[in-house]
């Protein structure tokens, strides 16, 4: 038998193996840290939309002029540059909020109780210390390239009614 004259050196067939796979691996760990951003869920301020402990997927690849009432995103403290939180976008530029016996207000109008889902375990108290039955807040007008921002779970969470409105360029991603 004689040998074949096309035989492909193993040189140029590694290459042709690895030169895909190296290009694939880097995409895919382009994608995931800079398109889709995974983030564990360390609390229990966006449940029952995000349990404690799951891992959630927010979208980099956004407009914030796209953003609406009822988004949840992933926005930098404003008081620590290294931490991030999640919330619900409940106020955008030029809008009027305020709350009045534990319900929220918008321009005027009850903010529609189905925007934050309710848990269906009893584990999360109703009125954590250090609350009242009346937690109001006064009226406050968000300002331009701003929003104000609410946690799911209210009682616990941390959001715009501690941290203030939450400029713009603080939002780094919404939930996919």
């Amino acid at each position: 038998m004689s040998k074949s004259k096309n035989k492909v050196p193993f040189k140029t067939r590694f290459y042709a193996f690895l030169i895909p796979l190296f290009a694939g691996l880097i995409s895919a760990i382009l994608v995931k840290y800079y398109v889709f951003t995974p983030v564990h869920i360390p609390n229990q301020f966006m449940e029952p939309t995000l349990e404690n402990g799951s891992t959630a997927y927010f979208n980099r690849l956004f407009r914030s002029k796209h953003l609406g009432i009822g988004d949840v995103v992933l926005v930098r403290s404003p008081l620590d540059p290294k931490s991030v939180l999640i919330a619900r976008i409940v106020g955008k530029p030029g809008d009027t909020i305020y709350v009045q016996k534990r319900m929220v207000f918008r321009n005027g109008a009850l903010l529609d109780p189905t925007s934050f889902p309710e848990s269906a375990s009893n584990d999360i108290p109703m009125i954590p210390p250090g609350k009242t039955e009346s937690d109001d807040m006064p009226k406050l007008t968000v300002p331009e390239k701003s929003f104000f921002l609410l946690a799911d779970n209210r009682e616990l969470g941390v959001d715009s009614r501690t941290l203030g409105v939450i400029q713009e360029g603080h939002v780094i991603a919404t939930l996919w």
